[in-house]
């Protein structure tokens, strides 16, 4: 058995709680706290220093909880500390949620800092790990910009639901109608350039016409159709007495704004993932659907391949997994996903899913099937398969660095079946 030093360590944002646990389950010590800076780093480094240089211990390992960006700094301190290199440090960063389940088979225990740190260190002995923590990992600038990027288009969401029940205040029949498309630069001229319902109504459909068509810069195919139903709308709608439609004015003009420069935003930081993709090799930009942006969050959220031998254990780490249940001679039909999962990659690969359904006919062809296979939740349930199935393609893609071959049935997603995939390829 190998002799190794567990170290349990509760971060937060000004301290960290230390407890050292050996491989027989005896704590060395009291536990300590540092101070969550350089400093702090330096003084555990040399206390740890001096109790493994009595030769007891052939390894160290460290565990925390991956909370925020708190124990990132440590982490990586930790992780290429030359003063700790003789004893192999391996740090992990490890799902909040595993901590409190297996905590929770000592309901007794209080919840502390020091207690916390315990278990912590409990768990590395014990727990099934991740995969360690890696120091000057050079997918992490890509990662930091994917996950800023995923960040604005769940803003953009939210705002845009909270712009649409503001908007059934002022223009009821435009929410029930979308004449077009109700945050394009159309709408949004339309929207702002007309304070009542009645400027609308009265507005003569010619001029109505030529608005649209100029706020849209001549692309809008029918502009006297749009503007015919915008029209129809405003006469179908409620009106709002004045002292409440000058508040629901002042707030859709603000939610605009802040719509206008989130997506604003969003542009800038896709041309940053761009940039920024130069210096990689990734080979899914060869699949037709699959653009620089989602082909760069798919390579930051998975990161080095090697630390995957199946497809399976992607899909795991996406959450695009369904839990059995089970029981006796029963067997639930419908299975739920599972809950903890990296919300990053699981994003991009259904949304990559998405683009395919559209742009690849072989996963057009996949989504329609699984589309009429049920009766409810058709497009979730279909996109959701489909994202499943991608998986497996980027596993083989990135995996073996080899490009799209749309001809072929099939992508290869394990080496050992290259032989078979070929000979199938053929027929």
């Amino acid at each position: 058995m190998l002799k190794i030093l567990n170290i349990g360590i509760d971060i937060s944002l000004k301290e960290a709680v230390i407890s050292l646990l050996t491989w027989e389950g005896k704590y060395l010590g009291e536990s300590f706290k540092i101070p969550n800076n350089l400093p702090g780093a330096g003084e555990l480094e040399n206390r740890l220093s001096s109790v493994l240089s009595t030769g007891t211990f052939e390894h160290v390992r460290f565990g925390m909880e991956a909370t925020q960006n708190y124990g990132f700094h440590l982490a990586e301190k930790l992780a290429s500390s030359d003063k700790l290199s003789a004893w192999k440090p391996l740090v992990y960063m490890i799902n909040a949620k595993y901590i409190k389940d297996f905590k929770g088979a000592f309901p007794e225990k209080d919840k502390t800092d020091l207690i916390d740190s315990k278990f912590i260190a409990e768990y590395l002995r014990f727990g099934k790990l991740p995969h360690p923590f890696e120091a000057n990992n050079r997918y992490l600038p890509l990662q930091r910009l994917v996950r800023c990027r995923y960040h604005l288009v769940k803003n953009i969401e939210r705002e845009t639901k909270f712009f649409l029940a503001n908007l059934f205040l002022k223009f009821p029949g435009w929410v029930q109608r979308r004449p077009i498309k109700t945050l394009g630069k159309s709408a949004m001229d339309v929207l702002h350039e007309f304070y009542s319902l009645d400027e609308i109504v009265q507005m003569p459909l010619e001029e109505l016409a030529l608005f649209v068509a100029k706020a849209g810069k001549n692309r809008s195919p029918n502009p006297e159709k749009i503007a015919e139903e915008i029209k129809k709308a405003a006469h179908e709608s409620y009106r709002l007495r004045a002292d409440l439609a000058n508040s629901v004015q002042f707030i859709l003009e603000t939610i605009i704004v802040n719509i206008r420069a989130l997506k604003s935003s969003l542009k800038e930081v896709n041309r940053a993932i761009e940039k920024e993709m130069r210096g990689f090799s990734n080979p899914l930009l060869s699949v037709r659907g699959i653009g620089p942006v989602y082909a760069a969050g798919l390579l930051a959220c998975i990161g080095n391949t090697k630390r995957f031998s199946t497809h399976n254990q992607i899909a795991k780490l996406a959450g695009l997994v369904w839990k059995r249940n089970q029981s006796g001679k029963f067997e639930a039909e419908e299975r739920r996903l599972i809950r903890q999962a990296d919300r990053y990659l699981r994003y991009y690969l259904v949304e990559a899913a998405n683009s395919l359904r559209v742009y690849n006919e072989e996963y057009s062809r996949y989504y329609q099937k699984k589309y009429w296979e049920v009766n409810k939740h058709q497009h979730k349930r279909a996109l959701v398969l489909t994202a499943r199935k991608l998986v497996r393609l980027v596993f083989a893609l990135l995996s073996k660095n080899q490009l799209y071959e749309p001809a072929r049935a099939f992508q290869c997603a394990q080496p050992s079946l290259t032989l078979s995939c070929k000979s199938k390829s053929r027929r």
